[in-house]
């Protein structure tokens, strides 16, 4: 009887050590690096660069940055935005390497590296309209 009773408690804690270990905070994108961000896949303009500007920028941003804005810099286009990419300003801020405003403005980190990664192969590409 004691031995039964004490294989049943072993097999019990194995079970609760077992169940325990197998639960974690870890997001998909942490042990699966690359699975949801591919900078080496196809980027377009409209697929991946807009919802970037769009997802990264607060509301204070697109207004800075609109058509006719104090800022003077029109990143609503992809004219607005090509002509910054041309003049090394776009990924400059980014980037936040000290040769141009950082972006976005009020926050305390860049954007993320997937992000930053599609934008450095788009502009790689040529940074085409597309």
């Amino acid at each position: 009887m004691m031995k039964r009773t004490c294989l049943i408690l072993f097999s019990l804690a194995a079970l609760l050590v077992a169940g325990l270990g197998g639960c974690s905070y870890d997001n998909l994108a942490e042990l699966n690096p690359g699975l949801e961000c591919d900078p080496t896949a196809s980027v377009t303009f409209t697929n991946d660069i807009v919802p970037i500007l769009s997802g990264s920028c607060n509301s204070a941003s697109v207004a800075c940055h609109s058509a006719g804005s104090a800022s003077g810099i029109d990143l609503s286009t992809y004219s607005g935005v090509k002509e910054q990419v041309d003049n090394g300003k776009f990924y400059s801020s980014i980037i936040w390497d000290g040769n141009a405003s950082q972006m976005p403005k009020g926050n305390s980190s860049k954007i993320e590296d997937c992000s930053i990664g599609k934008i450095e192969r788009w502009i790689a590409d040529g940074a085409p309209n597309n």
